[in-house]
């Protein structure tokens, strides 16, 4: 006790402030990544075309997530603005657009996705009894998207109020049940029918309708909202189109990251399945180390909102700055001792020597990598917050698609360096994008930046 009472008095009230905005965030983060590798696992001992089905299902259904991410990330950059310039009254109309504006986005990918299950496999080239097998998962999950929509949305409204340990409940009570009903529809206990895949769609679906009831009820009680009580008189054009200008180069930076990792993937395709499987591995574990710097990055983007929403410039300056060096520390510190131990954590996964051996080179790089994918995951977000949201898109565009990508396959192919080549293209790419970064927060153009 007196230890930590010690880091507590050492640490600043900033400090403290992002600690108890961050650390809800990475158990919600910590949880999704744990679980969804658990039902990886689950699905496995079921049957491995399953594992295939599903998985190029979740492909398409997770890019949906920066789809409807244009309005919940614009939301939550305005609101804390608002809360920061001390006008909450304006913040009921900007809930209200938000959570009208997610209803409606969600309910046209959920139309698209009912109507077109069987097509939407089709364009991913996937075998014929793969599809088959995912058509009727993706159908139904896709359906219920109206809801993840509208859950992402609530749940962001209370994380810009600084309601992060509230709005941590929805996800984990989400995933916990979504991981009981998964094992309920592949194993069929207690004499149950086996549901197979379209089970486990139908666990999800139960699962987020469940999540939303709780975020609606947890609005009500902590923030003053009910959902229940929306009209459309209460809903902005005016905000819809803030909301819109901060969110779509925001979400966009995201979406244009995922399109590119489907071409890595067919680079590393290329190069065998040794390749491909190392990546997959190394991928997972990485998942779980740059945690703390995405964590943090949020909780910090909730504070320097309310900054620029106060007008106070240097506050929101020196926070950004000091957030950076403890993600920076944390993120190689973390990745450092993790490739001490990458050959036990690779035995986790595979007993293959080569992929193993592949592991261990390419997460040396990963230090470096880590390192700056920091830098960027925190001050884009501190950038977003303050409304110079086009600055990072425009920068993530350039270097991801001229520089990135052409090394990859570079270094990759012609180079011969395989995985390790495409780690190099990631740690340029992320390297040069963080010096950008670091210029733009120093510049302070920013400062001109703000919507409210």
């Amino acid at each position: 006790m007196k230890f930590l009472t010690s880091i507590k008095h050492k640490l600043s009230i900033s400090d403290q402030e992002l600690i108890f905005l961050s650390w809800p965030i990475f158990i919600e983060l910590f949880l999704r990544v744990f679980i969804g590798n658990v039902n990886v696992w689950m699905i496995s001992h079921y049957s491995e075309p399953a594992v295939a089905a599903v998985s190029s299902a979740n492909q398409l259904l997770n890019l949906t997530v920066f789809i409807y991410g244009f309005i919940t990330v614009g939301a939550q950059i305005i609101i804390a603005q608002l809360i920061g310039a001390r006008r909450q009254q304006e913040i009921h109309s900007v809930i209200s657009t938000a959570m009208t504006g997610a209803l409606g986005i969600g309910a046209l990918i959920s139309l698209v996705f009912l109507l077109f299950p069987k097509q939407l496999l089709q364009l991913m080239n996937l075998p014929p009894d793969i599809v088959d097998i995912g058509t009727g998962y993706i159908q139904i999950y896709g359906a219920s998207l109206f809801i993840s929509a509208m859950t992402a949305g609530a749940i962001a409204v209370l994380r810009s109020h600084g309601k992060t340990r509230e709005a941590l409940q929805v996800p984990v009570t989400a995933l916990l049940l979504t991981l009981v009903g998964n094992y309920l529809a592949l194993y069929s206990p207690f004499g149950l029918p086996t549901l197979g895949v379209n089970g486990l769609a139908i666990s999800a679906a139960v699962s987020n309708t469940i999540g939303l009831l709780i975020v609606f009820y947890l609005l009500k009680v902590h923030i003053g909202f009910s959902v229940w009580k929306i009209r459309l008189k209460d809903c902005s054009l005016k905000v819809l189109k803030q909301i819109l200008t901060l969110g779509l180069p925001s979400s966009g930076e995201s979406l244009s990251y995922q399109a590119s990792q489907v071409v890595v993937t067919m680079i590393v395709a290329s190069l065998g399945a040794n390749m491909l499987i190392a990546k997959s591995y190394v991928t997972t574990i990485t998942q779980f180390v740059y945690l703390i710097a995405s964590s943090i990055g949020q909780g910090n983007q909730i504070i320097i909102g309310r900054n620029i929403g106060a007008r106070q410039y240097d506050r929101a300056y020196k926070r950004g700055m000091r957030t950076v060096v403890i993600g920076v520390v944390s993120s190689a510190v973390i990745c450092f001792f993790t490739w001490l131990a990458i050959e036990p954590i690779m035995h986790i996964f595979t007993s293959n020597q080569e992929v193993i051996a592949i592991a261990k080179v390419v997460f040396f790089v990963d230090i470096f990598l880590e390192s700056a994918r920091a830098v960027n995951m925190i001050l884009v977000g501190a950038l977003n917050a303050t409304g110079d949201v086009k600055f990072p898109l425009i920068c993530s565009l350039l270097v991801l698609w001229v520089i990135s990508l052409p090394f990859s396959f570079v270094l990759a192919i012609p180079a011969k360096l395989g995985l390790l080549g495409v780690w190099l293209a990631y740690t340029i790419d992320e390297g040069l994008r963080s010096v950008m970064m670091i210029k733009r927060w120093r510049s302070g153009i920013w400062k001109t930046k703000h919507t409210i």
